[in-house]
């Protein structure tokens, strides 16, 4: 998405305000990505349905609710799939794209990050040769400027993004070599990060498949094979030479 978070927090500070609520969002990014460069990028954004309990409102209540509409429009205009969702604890809408190259076609700076530097590169990085295949990311998420040249405003909102849930996270074809994930899966493949407003959040993971060893075991291999060959090719060759020098002696 090209609006970063603090206009994000502002429309939902809006849909509260229409709801009466002070209450709390949660913005969850979740890509998948696969060995060929390309992936799946989703998001979900809706309300805690945990405060929404303790507020007294009901789902069914919002369903006709349009405060994440325009979201939802710009998302349908950046050629992502959106739809209602709710789970046990967010209900909202999720927006799905399919993209061709991750390093092309999404950059978390302009996603999230709400002050980023000129020149920033907080991209997934893509590298693929012969023998390697390699994503990596070393972004820093800036939600320290969350606020407001007005006090009030600032304090508000920085009030409600301290008790929203933010979470990154990413699956890879491969295991992940390093990462400072906040959590990470049992086969390393799924790195999670929970983002903090008011911080400077550092998202960093290296993840490779390296196929070097298996050429070299393949070269030697076939060393070994042709080595083997030759040899045979020698052995059949001294031996036919024998069988033609006696042929000959016993002609004389």
């Amino acid at each position: 998405m090209k609006k970063t978070l603090k206009t994000i927090v502002l429309m939902i500070i809006v849909g509260i305000i229409l709801l009466t609520l002070t209450g709390c969002a949660n913005i969850n990014y979740d890509i998948k990505l696969n060995a060929d460069g390309s992936g799946e990028v989703s998001y979900v954004m809706g309300y805690s349905k945990t405060f929404l309990t303790s507020m007294g409102v009901t789902t069914s209540s919002l369903e006709n609710d349009d405060s994440f509409k325009e979201m939802e429009d710009e998302a349908k205009e950046e050629g992502y799939t959106v739809e209602k969702y709710e789970d046990d604890e967010t209900y909202g809408f999720k927006a799905t794209k399919h993209v061709d190259n991750i390093q092309n076609e999404f950059d978390l700076t302009n996603s999230v990050s709400t002050n980023a530097q000129e020149g920033q590169n907080d991209k997934i990085v893509y590298e693929k040769n012969l023998l390697k295949t390699r994503y990596y990311q070393d972004a820093k998420l800036d939600l320290t400027n969350m606020g407001s040249d007005d006090a009030q405003e600032a304090a508000m909102m920085q009030s409600i993004l301290s008790q929203m849930k933010i979470t990154y996270k990413i699956t890879l074809p491969f295991k992940a070599q390093e990462s400072n994930a906040t959590t990470v899966s049992e086969d390393g493949k799924t790195l999670e990060w929970k983002l903090e407003a008011g911080k400077v959040n550092e998202i960093k993971f290296d993840a490779a498949q390296d196929y070097t060893i298996y050429a070299i075991i393949g070269g030697v291999a076939l060393l070994a094979i042709i080595v083997v060959i030759l040899v045979a090719v020698s052995k059949k060759g001294k031996k036919e030479e024998v069988v033609q020098t006696k042929e000959n002696k016993e002609e004389k």
